[in-house]
């Protein structure tokens, strides 16, 4: 499957980000740290869109930016998905979604298409405007809208960290399902280790800008010096298979 090589410094009076490292190209990779650390400016350079910052990034063969050259945002093949859903209100739910159709260079299919909106379960909603959805039913908009875009990578800026619990856990089998369903490498940016426990399959712990630590998110939830494991934040992920189901208790 390739790597995600990308190598980003920045350096304002305020704040200073110094990262180099190796993502795999496929699953979930939970950015995870405390605010103010650097994560969702690492997902800006990332993303292209942080101009300060000098570096290098390569996804599988693809060389999006180095010393010589700058794919600029528009020209790199990815979605971004914000902790707000940012759909144009003027538009239904459907002409948001048309609308990124339109300016994508690799347009996907009528069954491609049809399968992404069952996969974000949002079919019904697709003649409403922003304003008449909750803010769930925005979001899972949002991630179709990126989805539709057919990228190779898909960049999510803590997605649920203006939901409440109830939205929270209605739209995390979604993000669970689109990493079951698809071959499609998912940078991942939250505060909430629940969201890591859920989701991750490699995990990167930054601190003041640094990356203090990155490994399979299996092997790093079991480390008990590290600083998410302590007090309500302690807990370790316990792989397994499904053997069986209770018909009566599901």
């Amino acid at each position: 499957m390739g790597n995600i090589e990308l190598n980003f410094s920045l350096n304002r009076k305020d704040f200073k980000l110094d990262v180099d490292l190796k993502l795999p190209a496929s699953g979930v990779s939970a950015i995870y740290g405390p605010s103010g650390c650097g994560k969702t400016t690492l997902l800006r350079c990332i993303a292209g869109l942080e101009d300060s910052a000098q570096g290098a990034l390569k996804v599988k063969s693809s060389v999006w930016q180095d010393g010589a050259s700058f794919l600029p945002t528009y020209k790199r093949p990815l979605g971004l998905v914000f902790q707000e859903s940012s759909l144009l209100p003027h538009l239904s739910a459907q002409g948001n979604l048309d609308y990124a159709l339109k300016r994508c260079s690799s347009k996907p299919n009528v069954t491609e298409v049809d399968t992404i909106l069952e996969v974000m379960g949002v079919q019904h909603l697709l003649h409403k405007k922003p304003a008449q959805l909750s803010g769930g039913e925005r979001q899972r908009i949002a991630i179709a809208r990126a989805l539709l875009t057919k990228p190779q990578l898909l960049l999510m800026d803590e997605p649920l960290a203006s939901l409440d619990s109830a939205r929270k856990a209605e739209i995390l089998p979604y993000l669970e399902k689109i990493k079951a369903d698809y071959s499609l490498p998912i940078i991942y940016v939250t505060h909430s280790i629940d969201e890591v426990a859920r989701l991750a399959d490699y995990l990167v712990l930054m601190e003041k800008g640094a990356v203090h630590r990155h490994g399979q998110a299996v092997s790093l939830l079991s480390e008990l010096g590290l600083p998410f494991q302590a007090g309500d934040q302690a807990g370790v992920v316990i792989e397994g298979a499904l053997d069986s189901k209770d018909p009566d208790w599901g």
